[in-house]
């Protein structure tokens, strides 16, 4: 017997199990994470990679998204199916940490195994990982499976 999913009576939106949240985070290395800055809210598309307890990116010295740490901040990923009219969402809140090579050498060896290499050209040789509090999603449903 299935599990029976728990609807969200204010959006209609089914509510993903935690466990299904992490499952759906590993099987993607492309989100979008959310900072506030000093010029307003921007989104930042990154590839990642998930640790077992931990969204893990790397960034370029300098940047918005290497100087987030301590900041409060939004991580979604999600994915979709316009045919069928379905898709889903999770979103990781918390703040991500650096991690210093100097203070946790081993941290980032074992980060380094992950084979997180950055998409875009230059150098991202600054780590950092948001552990998420909360980590949630949601999913369309769709009245009586008819699309509808």
């Amino acid at each position: 017997m299935g599990v029976v999913p728990f609807i969200d009576e204010s959006s209609g939106l089914e509510v993903i199990p935690l466990a299904e949240c992490v499952t759906l985070l590993e099987s993607t290395e492309i989100g979008r994470i959310a900072l506030s800055t000093d010029s307003g809210p921007r989104i930042y598309p990154i590839n990642y990679h998930w640790d077992g307890e931990a969204i893990v990116f790397r960034a370029a010295p300098g940047s918005t998204v290497a100087s987030s740490e301590g900041a409060g901040c939004a991580f979604e990923v999600d994915g979709s199916d316009l045919r069928q009219r379905h898709g889903w969402s999770v979103i990781a809140l918390g703040e991500p940490t650096v991690v210093d090579p100097d203070e946790n050498p081993e941290t980032v060896k074992r980060l380094e195994r992950l084979a997180l290499y950055p998409w875009v050209p230059g150098t991202k040789d600054r780590w950092l990982r948001l552990i998420p509090a909360p980590l949630t999603g949601r999913r369309t449903v769709r009245p009586n499976g008819d699309g509808c």
